[in-house]
C-alpha cells in the first residue's frame, strides 16, 4: 500500500469512528438519587404512598440499589424499579383498576394509576415494553366524562401512567422502559473532519508533485 493510500485510510477510519455517537452510562441507579412510588385510587387527590419492602412509611427512598414495593392495598401489585425499567405486577384476579369496581370505558374514575417521582434523574423518555400484558396497558382517551393520558413523563424525574379500568389476569405485568440518551443522528466531529481534509490535502499536493 503506498503511502498516500495508508494516509488515507487512516483518515477515513478516524473520520467514520467520529460518526459514531458517544452514549454516556445513564439509569436510575446512583448514590444520592432517590424514588417516590404512589397510586391514584380514582381520583388525583391524596393518592396512596407504596412502601418499599423493609420500610414502614413511603417516603423518598434511596436507588443505591433497585428499589421493590410491597403489594399495596389499593392497587393490589407489587413494583420494581431497577435502573433503566419499571415493572408493575398485577396480584389480584377479577379486579379491574377502578374505585367502582368496573371495567373499561364504563369505568366513572377521574384516575387510577402509578405515579413514580425522582430525584437527582435525566429521564428522557419511557415506553412500554412489549413484554407487557395485552389486558395491563396505560389507557388514552376520553370516556364517562373525564380524559385518560395513559403513559407520560411529566418531567425528567416524573413519570405517571392511567389504567383506569384495565382488567389484567393474576401476575400480569406492565413493563415500562426508561430512556437517558438523547435520539440523535451521527454526525462526523469537526476533528474528524479537518483530519480527513488534511489528508485530502496532502494527496493532491503528492499528486501534482509526481506530475513535474
Amino acid at each position: 500500500m503506498t503511502f498516500r493510500a495508508k494516509l488515507l485510510a487512516s483518515a477515513t477510519m478516524l473520520a467514520l469512528a467520529g460518526l459514531v455517537p458517544n452514549h454516556a452510562r445513564a439509569g436510575l441507579l446512583g448514590a444520592g438519587n432517590t424514588v417516590q412510588a404512589f397510586y391514584y385510587n380514582g381520583v388525583f387527590a391524596s393518592p396512596e404512598g407504596e412502601i418499599p419492602v423493609g420500610g414502614m412509611t413511603s417516603n423518598p427512598t434511596s436507588l443505591a440499589a433497585p428499589v421493590d414495593y410491597v403489594q399495596g392495598s389499593a392497587d393490589g401489585s407489587t413494583i420494581h424499579v431497577g435502573d433503566t425499567q419499571i415493572v408493575i405486577t398485577n396480584l389480584l384476579s377479577g379486579a379491574p383498576f377502578c374505585f367502582a369496581n368496573t371495567a373499561g370505558t364504563a369505568c366513572t374514575d377521574v384516575i387510577d394509576g402509578f405515579d413514580f417521582k425522582f430525584t437527582g434523574e435525566n429521564i428522557l423518555g419511557v415506553s412500554v415494553n412489549g413484554a407487557s400484558a395485552t389486558d395491563f396497558l396505560p389507557v388514552t382517551g376520553t370516556f364517562q366524562g373525564n380524559t385518560h393520558l395513559g403513559l407520560q413523563l411529566l418531567s425528567n424525574n416524573e413519570i405517571q401512567v392511567d389504567v383506569t379500568g384495565d382488567l389484567p389476569l393474576a401476575n400480569d405485568r406492565l413493563i415500562l422502559d426508561l430512556r437517558f440518551t438523547p435520539i440523535t443522528t451521527a454526525t462526523p466531529e469537526p476533528a474528524a473532519l479537518a483530519l480527513l481534509g488534511s489528508a485530502l490535502v496532502g494527496m493532491a499536493v503528492a499528486r501534482r508533485r509526481q506530475k513535474r
